[in-house]
């Protein structure tokens, strides 16, 4: 596994805050801004806009297509067990609790939530990972883990009894990853 160099990350760090600046200064209010308070702006007419994008909420099954990018959350993990996000990209942040290869490693809910393991196998390389490190991985959701298919397509042996909890389970099979927090 490689290692991301702190100049890298400074600067990805930039980056996000660049374009948040820039989000930001692209948000406009109508209608006058001085002398206004809240009251007369919650009494006045509600000016129309094209309607926002519809996204599900956290109860609510996923549209076809649409994948998923947050926190890692139990949520999650029954969509993916029931197929929701089979075949799609995902974008995952959650603390890593368990490694058991170069190439594997399991995640968890971070500090507040409670929420069922995933496995994620590396489909490409990303940085050393170490229990206790939250992460944020992007990949694809596969069905029905076996351990065999596993180690034809990364190539490598796979000790069949630390992946026994895995067998079946849903996973996710990643084409990037960082830390985002030690």
């Amino acid at each position: 596994m490689k290692t991301r160099s702190g100049r890298n990350v400074r600067l990805m760090t930039a980056g996000v805050f660049a374009v948040a600046g820039l989000a930001l200064a692209g948000c406009n209010t109508e209608g006058p801004e001085d002398g206004v308070d809240v009251e007369d702006i919650s009494e006045g007419d509600v000016a129309s806009s094209s309607p926002a994008a519809e996204t599900p909420m956290a109860d609510e099954t996923p549209m076809a297509g649409m994948g998923y990018s947050g926190l890692y959350d139990q949520n999650f993990y029954d969509e993916a067990r029931a197929d929701a996000y089979a075949g799609q990209e995902v974008t995952v942040s959650a603390e890593v609790t368990e490694t058991l290869s170069d190439d594997t490693f399991v995640i968890a809910g971070t500090a507040n939530t409670a929420v069922d393991p995933l496995l994620i196998v590396e489909e490409e390389e990303i940085p050393a990972v170490e229990v206790g490190q939250v992460v944020q991985v992007t990949g694809t959701v596969m069905q029905d883990f076996d351990v065999a298919a596993a180690e034809e397509k990364l190539g490598i042996d796979l000790d069949d009894e630390a992946y026994a909890d895995f067998v079946g389970e849903p996973y996710v099979s990643i084409t990037s990853g960082e830390v985002i927090e030690d």
